[in-house]
């Protein structure tokens, strides 16, 4: 049985809040906890929204915090026609496989069994697949229908001739009205994580354009576009510049923070591109359910 007795400093936080901050876990993981009735303060069962009080003792019956399930995997189709689909991808899904075995269902799996064609289409392990979103990023996505659409597609996103905006939660009060982040990209050596580099070193360019939507109490709601595709470009130049994602298991904050989102927030919004007939076709998705509600528990400034 775990333990946790509250300090006067985290009094006052939601006690789902305060458990996935102290477990490294999301708030719906802690949520389905407490509401199975595993999660005892002071011996009693209480509601997620419980706000802990120091002193309080809190027991979690089991050793170690169960992972919640994903939802079932499906796939949100936005648009379609005979060259290209356009989805709105759930949080949790993988979108293709990593270059090792992997037994859970992704994206690449739903496309080929909707769309059958699609498996004779781009890479063997990526059927379809034009770019990608991480994990736990959702929204919107482009896939390949047949060979010439997947050219056509992969060129266009290597000129930077698709519009590509996301819907971004960062931490602390963003200065400026509008910005735009050119730091380079390239792996780091001594993590799993991207870093990104200024000017005269080494590493692939980058350039991410900001703007202020709205913002809170110790966080500001980003429109950011993307003007080239680096693994993890968002993630890592907030992170750079010191105003990480919220929820982002990956790139932290330097100093801990009670400020715990269900997921990373951040959702692919706005999707545009030229099609083989060179028409401008463009998608927009709004944020999701969990985003939206954790949105709505902050306090604006």
């Amino acid at each position: 049985m775990k333990k946790f007795v509250i300090k006067k400093d985290d009094a006052n936080i939601r006690l789902d809040v305060y458990l996935a901050g102290a477990m490294d876990e999301t708030r719906s993981q802690t949520q389905k906890l407490i509401k199975r009735g595993l999660v005892l303060v002071n011996d009693r069962v209480k509601a997620p929204h419980y706000a802990v009080k120091g002193g309080d003792e809190i027991k979690i019956k089991e050793p170690k915090l169960e992972k919640a399930k994903p939802e079932k995997a499906k796939l949100n189709i936005v648009f379609k026609n005979k060259d290209l689909v356009v989805i709105d991808k759930q949080s949790g899904i993988i979108v293709h496989p990593p270059h090792k075995p992997f037994d859970k269902t992704t994206i690449s799996d739903l496309l080929v069994k909707k769309f059958s064609e699609i498996k004779s289409v781009g890479e063997n392990m990526r059927p379809g697949i034009v770019h990608r979103l991480d994990k736990d990023v959702s929204g919107l996505m482009v896939a390949a229908r047949n060979k010439l659409a997947f050219e056509h597609l992969k060129n266009e996103f290597k000129q930077g001739n698709v519009k590509k905006i996301y819907t971004g939660l960062v931490f602390g009060k963003v200065k400026n009205q509008t910005g735009e982040i050119s730091l380079k990209i390239g792996r780091s050596k001594s993590s799993k994580r991207m870093a990104a580099r200024p000017e005269g070193q080494e590493g692939k360019e980058a350039l991410t354009f900001y703007r202020v939507i709205k913002k809170f109490t110790n966080a500001t709601l980003l429109e950011i576009e993307l003007k080239t595709g680096r693994t993890h470009q968002i993630r890592a130049h907030f992170h750079a510049i010191g105003h990480p994602l919220f929820g982002d298991p990956l790139y932290k904050p330097k100093k801990s923070s009670k400020n715990i989102s269900p997921r990373i927030f951040l959702h692919s919004t706005i999707l545009g591109f030229h099609n083989l007939n060179n028409e401008w076709l463009e998608f927009n998705s709004p944020l999701p359910d969990d985003l939206n509600e954790y949105l709505n528990e902050l306090k604006e400034v």
